[in-house]
Order: C-alpha cells, then sequence, then structure tokens
C-alpha cells in the first residue's frame, strides 16, 4: 500500500489506549528443504495463540494449503524498511528487536516486512545493494524468524519508483530488478522455509493499457521466479509470493496471474491480493458512510473469486494486505463491521489475511493497541463471529422528549447474556426488551443523560456467550450550529457548534442543481479530502482541493450529521479584487540576490536557448522525484502584498513533463502543492498559480519554492522563465463567502398521527403558515429530511435534486403562494413503519426554488 499512515480516532474521545511458534520447522513444504472473548482481551488474544488447525481437516488440503493456513493471522511491517528513502521517514520507530516480539506476542503467527530497495542500490551495471542496507534487512527478517513468525519479504514500493517505467525503460528496469533479486536470493539462500519472497507490490506500469500491462507482469514474475529458483540452498523449493496486476483482485488480474502460476507448474508458488473494501465506504465518500449492502456484497464477490479462482484449483491465496484505506474517516462501529464481517469472511473462504499497520492499529512505541475493541473482534475472527448491531450511537436530544431506543442487533450466532449500562447490569423488562433481534432500551434508562454538557454520557453494552460485546454510545446533542466566514480558495474554516453532534458527511450542490466539487457523479463529497471536521477547534474546514474543483457562483452545502440532523450552509465565490503594486521577482535572467539554487535535479540557470524574455532562463532535467529546489535567504519574506506566483512554461523537444510546485514556510513542507501535467513542447505558456493554492496567502517565513518531478520517471529537460511572486489575480482566484441560508419565513405545525385503515396508511396533517405582513411567492413545497428509514412517503411529488440535502421526498402545498396571515393544510401518508416512530426534520420552499 501507498499509505504513510494509518489511524483510527474516535473524534469524541482521546485515542484508545495477531501467533507465534518456536519451531523452525516448515510444514507443508515439499522435499528440500477463542475462547470466550469476553471481558478479558488477555483471554482474547490467548484463544489467537492457541488457535490451530485440526490435522483432520488438513488431510485433503495441499502442503502449500497447510503452510498458508499456518500463517494465519499475519500482519505488516509498514511504513518502516518500505519508506522513502530512509527507515524512519514516515515517521515510524526504528525497527527493534523488541518491537517484533512484542508483534509475535499479540498472536500473529506471520509478518510481511515490506522493503523498498530503490534508494539503497547503487548504478549499473551491477546494482550493488549497499551492503549495510542488506544487512538491515537481514538483522529484522532473523529477528523475525527468531520470534516464530512466518515472514514474507519484497520489493515494495519500487514498484511505482522505477519498475513501473519497464515499459519505456524495458531493459535497464529488467537488469536492474533481476540484479537486486539476485543479491538477495543469495543473502538468504540457507534460510529456512519460513522465509517466503514476494516478487513486487501492486505492481503497475506506465503508458500502456491493461492487456499490455499484464504481459510486462507475467514476465517480471517469471523473471522473479528464474532467479529464485537457480540461486540454489533452499530457495529451490522457497515459498514465492505472485502477485495480480495493482494488488486488484478483479477476474482477469486473477485469471492472468493463475495463467502465469499454472505455466511455472511449481508446487510451491502461493498468490496473492489486497483488499482495502468498497472504495466509496473506505474512504468516505459518495455517502456510502455505513457499512451496508454493497460493501458486503463486495466483500462476498472478491473472496469468493478468490477461492475459486486459485484455492479450489490447489493454489493458496493470501490477502497480503488487509484494511480500509482511510480508516480515520469512518465511524466507529461501522469500522468494527467492516474488519468483523471482512476477516471471518476471509478464514471461511480458506484464505489468510495480514492487516496493513504502519503502527496506527498496534503502537509499536507503547505496545499498546490504540483500539482494543477492534482488537477483540479480530481475535474472535478466527474462531467464530462477533455480535454488531445496525449502529453504536444512540443519540437523545435537547429540549426533546426522551422515548424508548430501539437497535437491531446482528447477534452472528451467539446468545445474548445481558445489556450493561457502564458496570451496571440492567435488568430485562423493566430496563431493556429484546425481541427476536430487536432491542429496546427503556426512556427510563436513558432520561438521565439527557442533561448536563453535550457529548457522550455512557456506553451500553451487550455482552453475549462468546465474543466481545457490542458497545452503544449514548450521546446527548443540540443540533449543530455555525456561523458566516470568509476565506480564499485556499480553503474556508467555518465556525460549527458540534453541541455533542458527529459529522458523517457533505453534500454540495450548485444552485442550478449540479454536483460542486471534485467528484462530479455525487454531491457527497470526499471526506477529509474536501472537508474536514476538528471538534476541538469548533470548526469544519472546507479544503483547497475542494475549492479547486469549483466555480465562481453559489454552492449549497448541506452537513449530515450521526444524530439524523442536517445543517444547511451557503458559500458564495467570487473574483477576487487585484491588490495592484509591483511583482516581487524570483528569477529574471538571474536568480535574484535574496534566492539561491538548492536543487537536486540537473539545473542550469544560465541556460541560453530557449528564453522567454531578456537572455537567459532556468533548464531543469529531473530524474523521478528530483527537483529545482530554490531557497530564500533574505529574512523573513511577507507574501500579504501578492495574490500570485507566476512563470513563463516551456516543455523544450519532448514536452508532457508533470510536476508539482509547492513551498515551504519556516521549513515546514506540511503545505499544499499544484500539480502541472503535460507540459507543451517548445511552446511558452504562462502559468499563473494563486498563492492561496499554495497555502501561502498572507504568509511569511517562505524558506523554500520546490518544482518536483512527480511523473514516475525520469523528465526530459523543461525551462522556466520570469518567475514571480506577482499582485496579478488568476482567473480561478476567488474569495469564499460562507452564510447561513436565509430561512423560510412560513411556519410548519404538525399534528399527530392516525392509521387510515381503509388505505393501511398513517396519515398526519401539516399546516403551513404565513406569519409575516406578506404574500410569499409560491410555488410552496414542504419537503421531509432525514425521514426514518422505517417508512416511506407514499404520496410524495418527488425526492430534493436540485437543493441540498437531496433525496428527501416533498409535496407541493401550494402553487399560487401563500397570503400574508393565511395558512394551507396538507395531508402526509405515510407506509406503516415496521418498527419505531415517524420522524423527518421538515422544511418549506418557496419563491420558485425548484426541488
Amino acid at each position: 500500500m501507498d499509505c504513510p499512515k494509518t489511524t483510527f480516532p474516535r473524534p469524541s474521545a482521546a485515542p484508545r489506549p495477531s501467533c507465534s511458534s518456536t519451531s523452525d520447522s516448515t510444514p507443508g513444504i515439499l522435499p528440500r528443504s477463542a475462547k470466550l472473548i469476553c471481558r478479558s482481551l488477555l483471554l482474547a488474544f490467548a484463544l489467537l495463540v492457541s488457535f490451530s488447525i485440526l490435522p483432520s481437516a488438513l488431510s485433503a488440503k495441499s502442503p502449500m494449503q497447510v503452510y498458508v493456513e499456518a500463517m494465519q493471522p499475519g500482519t505488516n511491517l509498514g511504513n518502516t524498511l518500505d519508506a522513502i528513502p530512509n527507515e524512519d521517514s514516515w515517521g515510524a520507530p526504528y525497527t527493534t528487536q523488541a518491537i517484533i516480539q512484542q508483534i509475535a506476542a499479540q498472536g500473529y503467527k506471520s509478518i510481511r516486512i515490506p522493503v523498498t530497495w530503490h534508494a539503497h542500490v547503487g548504478p549499473a551495471p551491477t546494482y550493488t545493494v549497499d551492503p549495510a542496507w542488506m544487512d538491515r534487512v537481514q538483522q529484522v527478517v532473523d529477528w523475525s524468524l527468531d520470534s516464530g513468525m512466518y515472514v514474507m519479504l519484497n520489493a515494495h514500493h519500487d514498484s511505482w519508483q522505477w519498475l513501473s517505467a519497464m515499459p519505456a525503460n524495458h531493459d535497464a528496469v529488467m537488469a536492474k530488478y533481476s540484479a537486486i533479486w539476485t543479491q538477495i536470493s543469495a543473502r538468504f539462500a540457507n534460510y529456512s522455509n519460513k522465509l517466503m519472497f514476494e516478487a513486487t507490490n501492486e505492481q503497475t506500469f506506465d503508458g500502456v493499457d491493461h492487456a499490455t500491462a499484464l504481459t510486462y507482469l507475467n514476465e517480471l514474475e517469471t523473471t522473479f521466479h528464474s532467479i529464485v529458483r537457480s540461486s540454489g540452498g533452499q530457495n529451490g523449493t522457497r515459498p514465492l509470493v505472485l502477485t495480480v496486476w495493482g494488488g486488484s483482485g478483479d477476474q482477469q488480474n486473477m485469471d492472468s496471474l493463475k495463467a502465469t502460476i499454472n505455466s511455472l507448474n511449481d508446487p510451491n508458488l502461493i498468490a496473492t491480493i489486497h483488499f482495502y473494501g468498497f472504495w466509496p465506504f473506505s474512504v468516505n465518500n459518495s455517502g456510502y458512510t455505513k457499512f451496508e449492502s454493497t460493501s458486503i456484497d463486495g466483500i462476498i464477490s472478491q473472496f469468493d473469486s478468490a477461492y475459486n479462482t486459485f484455492v479450489a484449483n490447489g493454489i493458496p491465496v493470501v490477502v497480503g494486505e488487509i484494511g480500509l484505506l482511510e480508516p480515520s474517516r469512518i465511524e466507529h462501529g461501522e469500522l468494527l463491521k467492516y474488519f468483523e464481517y471482512a476477516m471471518q469472511y476471509v478464514r471461511s473462504k480458506s484464505l489468510t489475511h495480514m492487516l496493513w499497520d504502519t503502527g496506527g492499529i498496534f503502537d509499536r512505541t507503547t505496545f499498546q493497541w490504540r483500539d482494543p475493541e477492534l482488537r477483540a473482534v479480530m481475535a474472535q475472527s478466527l474462531v467464530g463471529r462477533s455480535t454488531t448491531a445496525n449502529t453504536d450511537l444512540i443519540f437523545l436530544k435537547s429540549g426533546a422528549p426522551v422515548g424508548d431506543a430501539i437497535v437491531q442487533l446482528n447477534l452472528n450466532g451467539n446468545t445474548f447474556v445481558s445489556l450493561a449500562d457502564g458496570l451496571t447490569t440492567l435488568n430485562a423488562g423493566t430496563d431493556y426488551t429484546l425481541v427476536g433481534n430487536i432491542l429496546t432500551v427503556k426512556a427510563s434508562v436513558l432520561a438521565k443523560y439527557a442533561s448536563g454538557g453535550f457529548g457522550e454520557k455512557t456506553v451500553l453494552s451487550v455482552n453475549v456467550n462468546s465474543g466481545p460485546a457490542w458497545n452503544i454510545h449514548v450521546r446527548y446533542f443540540s443540533t449543530p450550529v455555525q456561523s458566516a466566514a470568509v476565506g480564499t480558495i485556499g480553503g474556508l474554516t467555518i465556525p460549527t457548534q458540534f453541541n455533542g453532534d458527529l459529522l458523517a458527511t457533505m453534500e454540495a450542490k450548485y444552485s442550478d442543481g449540479s454536483n460542486a466539487g471534485p467528484l462530479n457523479w455525487t454531491p457527497y463529497q470526499e471526506h477529509t479530502v474536501s472537508f474536514s471536521p476538528d471538534y476541538w477547534a469548533s470548526t469544519i474546514s472546507l479544503t483547497n482541493k475542494f475549492f479547486a474543483a469549483t466555480h465562481n457562483g453559489t454552492i449549497n452545502l448541506a452537513f449530515h450529521f450521526w444524530s439524523g440532523a442536517i445543517v444547511n450552509y451557503q458559500v458564495s465565490l467570487q473574483l477576487r479584487a487585484t491588490l495592484g503594486g509591483p511583482d516581487l521577482p524570483i528569477y529574471d535572467d538571474n536568480l535574484a540576490p535574496t534566492w539561491q539554487n538548492w536543487s537536486w535535479a540537473s539545473v542550469n540557470t544560465a541556460n541560453a536557448d530557449p528564453v522567454h524574455s531578456g537572455t537567459q532562463s532556468i533548464s531543469v532535467t529531473a530524474g523521478s522525484w528530483a527537483a529545482l529546489n530554490l531557497g530564500y535567504v533574505g529574512g523573513n519574506l511577507d507574501l500579504s502584498p501578492y495574490h500570485t506566483l507566476t512563470f513563463w512554461l516551456n516543455g523544450g523537444a519532448t514536452g508532457g513533463q508533470k510536476f508539482n510546485v509547492g513551498a515551504s514556510v519556516n521549513w515546514d513542507y506540511n503545505y499544499p502543492s499544484v500539480t502541472i501535467d503535460s507540459v507543451p513542447a517548445n511552446t511558452w505558456t504562462k502559468v499563473v498559480i494563486p498563492l492561496a493554492s499554495l497555502g501561502l496567502e498572507g504568509k511569511s517565513g517562505i524558506t523554500t519554492l520546490y518544482f518536483i518531478n512527480s511523473s514516475g520517471g525520469d523528465s526530459p529537460t523543461y525551462y522556466i522563465d520570469d518567475l514571480h511572486f506577482s499582485t496579478e489575480v488568476a482567473p480561478t482566484d476567488l474569495v469564499v463567502t460562507g452564510s447561513i441560508p436565509a430561512a423560510s419565513p412560513l411556519t410548519i405545525t404538525k399534528s399527530g398521527f392516525a392509521l387510515n385503515r381503509r388505505t393501511n396508511r398513517m396519515v398526519q396533517t401539516v399546516t403551513v403558515s404565513n406569519p409575516t405582513g406578506s404574500t410569499v411567492a409560491g410555488p410552496i413545497y414542504l419537503v421531509l429530511d432525514s425521514l426514518s428509514s422505517n417508512t416511506t412517503l407514499a404520496n410524495a411529488a418527488g425526492t430534493t435534486w436540485t437543493v441540498v440535502p437531496t433525496g428527501s421526498p416533498y409535496v407541493l402545498v401550494s402553487n399560487g403562494g401563500l397570503a400574508s396571515q393565511a395558512s394551507v393544510r396538507v395531508s402526509l401518508e405515510f407506509t406503516v413503519p415496521s418498527l419505531g416512530g415517524i420522524t423527518y426534520a421538515a422544511r418549506t420552499l418557496s419563491g420558485g426554488t425548484n426541488p
């Protein structure tokens, strides 16, 4: 995986404070060579350690299938030896023997050690691996084997650093790849077969179609196989792991890998795929905030296909990485349900899973699990199922009467034992009822929590006979309140009093009903990429990436909260007025005296041809991730007089370059960058980048300005001239103003519900009144937001799509408007709810607004 970190925070609280064998024998290599996880996490993982495969279950299995199942469960030592350029570059602690021993002590039977070799390999023709680096890799492998774990060793981020350039640079790439694996094979030739080699990681190739890419992958993996098998020692039978294209388990990829494995006619081969779930759920976009049928179907489809393609045909499978792409964006209960279902289903299909962990799950410094609930769920998945529910949240609204709370349990074969409120066991019948799988928590239990400060008040625990309890967090809240704000396309920070609620997602639409933001196929934008809540600072931030995909005009936002509350907000984008005044040159024929060339690319600041103006320009020839890097040495530079970074760019004879422009402030590089892609050849093009897009609007203290090659390979020479900080305004440089949408002047009064036995509908009368002194123009619509999922509005005229929130049913109240002091009644007809009451939030649209 190419993610530098993994964390599992719960926004309402501080962060929460997989099996080993000491034998060096290797089951299943061809010649040559649980408990009740209730209250105690120690018991949970004692079970995990003691878990073993019954011999009778193995009798019909191939030796390699036995080997792979003995690896269950596994984990990854992510962000260590795979980090670029050094082991500690991505923030993980330097790996020690104690870390490895602690990982093994958690119950893990196998560990995948991702290694990126590129920065530690010498030049052609020998491509010699730095002996110190090889020694370091060997040390970590030794510690892992000594701890009793199976070990998978690979070539990791090399996949995109240089292997992906194989189509354009075939012979050099293959020579380097072959040299690296020849040296790895020689170093570990006499190691036991509890060490396995993995050819590459999530391999893709630049500039070719998928079918051609599969051909290149086949060549890469068959070359890897040939090198290892001919290298002597234990390598003749060492288990080798071959991957699908990109790590993706699409059927075409698996069929291609199956054909490769069959062609090698080698019984000691393992197939590997990676799995991070249904993408929109895994990153929280497109409105997929819950673990529901689409995500479940994705798990079933993926692992059924893997079983049918490989395991059923005698090829064992390791899911070399399993997790979520962005776990910190996923509501905690939904995250637990995902891991619970995915991991048990993997095991049920005779596959072995290896958790992708970079230290965000098991803390390698404190040796504690950051999320004990997740740990317990993963442990139980090795022996059975954990109990879950449709939610792990109960919300009590300020000012509203407290009613019974209904939770639908998924017992998953377990038996309900008790319901506890903290340390107090509640009484069946008086405090709660359980009918089938429907748990009803009585209002009398909850009422005492509907007062005082907002936030989490207590945790109810559903205790069962096997596996961990399902915890339900009771929260007291009021509808969140937002305030006006002013920002730029670099970002808008919206003051938000969350009042105990939690943000689920955000809808964004222009006033004409079209979607606004980077995801143009849905109004529901991606968490963190487009918007980000900060519960401690009481803000929701709209990001520069969100505004980079918008245009001037009005955007209607709807923030959806886990309580069901929806808060509407509106942002207006208008072109900024110019400041006027002179530019500040960085380069005009020469670097300005306050700037120096600190590049790690081949840079000539006195290039004579081509030039845009004057007599000289800057030429840049950059290898992979090399950069033109300019350092400011003139003291504390104040950028508040300037709007943009401007320069002229020429792609030279070839063109097509791709690089990112960014800066550091006071040596802090955590500022956004802007991608320049497909630079035209032999043509001077003006580039105007708003400083807001670089996070530099109004900043002082700039230390470096960089242009880094982000193409993934070597970049042909390009040229830059007339580089300035400018008062010029870019066409995309917009001022962003946030405000609360004007409320409708109409009032809404609801009657109670009555059952119409003739139509078998629940009927409610709603009165819409105009208390103002003037007529409210029509047409007028009544919209039902957040309608409870247990019913539908049978007489709806449609659902909203031009206004947010979208998908809400509505009815027409009046076509011609409503006179001053007048009222009109409308009858709503609902299908009879399956359980619980009918709830919704009503609003009106008037004055020609089209729903």
